[in-house]
């Protein structure tokens, strides 16, 4: 309970405003995530063990380092078991509606959508950074001798960076694509040469940047993108398929309210 100027606000009046605004939407949401859970179970469906790790992969790659994908994890009060747990029920979900409504992606969907959209297939500009957050410049100053004069970047960013990177991943970013960065440190970090550290000022320190390696952008290749072409547009027709099987779901399913059940809601 909380009192402002001696008047309380209890936590049941907190719930029943959350009720009143969200109650009916998340209810519905749950019922039909209740309604998938229990017919993949009746169809024993789950998600192999191989596609989870590959879909975890992937999803660490965005983050350069599984070091890294764990800090942010954290931070999100979230676990990689977690997230596995998650991939797999989107798995199964997946595989419930495709098998139920016959979804497909045939070698002529993939040829036409890969020439559709071949400029955004294709692999951007990126760039391996390494990643220092300091207070001041005096230390930032330092930190860019000691890296010239050979000291290990990792080392001193476990040692020196306030980011959360700098103790999780030694700094490292991996491969960042032109854009994903704030653009204070997009432009510096995409015009440096590789092996060139610079400083960039900006509103929470001092950036010690290290460009590792440069990769040129480099146009689509159909073999080396139809795999993930397959998995986006089967993802999209699943989709589009989901609303109506719920509702098939829902039509062949016992759904008791609490008034039927003769009981009344809980705040």
């Amino acid at each position: 309970m909380v009192r402002v100027n001696g008047t309380p606000i209890r936590q049941s009046e907190v719930l029943d405003r959350l009720w009143k605004r969200y109650g009916s939407q998340t209810l519905e949401e749950m019922i039909d995530e209740l309604l998938l859970r229990q017919a993949a179970a009746a169809r024993k469906l789950t998600a192999p063990d191989a596609e989870v790790d590959r879909r975890f992969a992937r999803l660490q790659a965005q983050f350069g380092s599984r070091e890294l994908l764990v800090s942010q994890l954290e931070q999100a009060g979230t676990t990689v078991a977690k997230v596995k747990e998650d991939l797999a029920e989107e798995i199964v979900r997946e595989r419930l509606v495709a098998d139920a409504k016959g979804v497909k992606v045939s070698d002529d969907d993939l040829k036409k959508a890969f020439d559709s959209n071949k400029d955004k297939l294709g692999k951007p500009e990126a760039a391996h950074l390494r990643h220092i957050l300091v207070k001041d410049e005096k230390e930032a100053a330092d930190i860019v001798a000691k890296v010239k004069g050979g000291a290990d970047f990792s080392t001193l960013a476990r040692e020196k960076s306030i980011a959360a990177s700098g103790k999780a991943a030694g700094g490292d970013y991996g491969f960042v694509s032109r854009g994903m960065l704030p653009p204070e440190i997009d432009a510096v970090a995409f015009a440096m040469k590789a092996g060139e550290v610079k400083i960039v000022p900006g509103p929470r320190g001092q950036h010690v940047l290290q460009v590792v390696e440069k990769r040129a952008a480099a146009p689509a290749v159909f073999a080396e993108v139809k795999d993930d072409l397959r998995e986006m547009l089967l993802g999209e027709k699943i989709k589009d398929a989901s609303a109506p099987y719920l509702l098939e779901l829902r039509r062949k399913a016992k759904i008791e309210t609490p008034a039927q059940l003769g009981a009344p809601r809980k705040k």
